[in-house]
């Protein structure tokens, strides 16, 4: 397959996204093509490797759906998006989510609980503290003001570079 669009040109300058353009173009808009048989055309016409088209595959198929000029048809298969026009395009999106919807059996809706009404047993009053909870520390032994006063010794010993156990 040779590409008029290309004619002296070096192939190993082309990106793989100029070549799609190019073969979708000459194809026409009657010939719609599978992802996998355009890139075997691109690797064809661009004479890669295996490999070397493997390691492009990422980066080309996110250049195909970046670009604007290319259009997902559904099933793999990849147009030109100046074959359709802006009406027939919206037409066929609507007609898919329409169909969508009616496969899909109808979801209950799940009663939501508001926290802030009142006479609800279930509901958390999140601005009641416990009062236990801010006495709870004084009345602990080990969690006494002692335990505060210790605290200059060890940073006494730290400083130091003696052990926190050792005076």
């Amino acid at each position: 397959m040779e590409l008029e669009v290309f004619a002296g040109q070096e192939k190993s300058e082309l990106s793989m996204i100029e070549v799609a353009r190019a073969i979708l173009e000459l194809r026409g808009r009657d010939h719609e093509m599978y992802f996998d048989e355009l890139v075997n055309e691109i690797q064809n016409y661009l004479e890669k490797s295996n490999g070397e088209i493997r390691e492009a595959l990422p980066l080309f198929y996110t250049e195909l759906n970046v670009d604007g000029s290319f259009i997902p048809l559904g099933d793999n298969k990849w147009g030109l998006r100046s074959w359709y026009a802006i009406d027939e395009v919206d037409e066929e999106i609507i007609a898919l989510e329409e169909t969508d919807e009616e496969d899909e059996p109808k979801k209950r809706k799940k009663k939501r609980v508001n926290a802030f009404m009142d006479g609800d047993e279930d509901a958390i009053d999140y601005s009641d503290d416990d009062p236990e909870d801010e006495d709870s520390y004084e009345e602990d032994p080990a969690l006494s003001s002692n335990m505060f006063q210790k605290v200059p010794e060890m940073s006494k010993n730290f400083a130091l570079g003696t052990s926190w156990g050792k005076k």
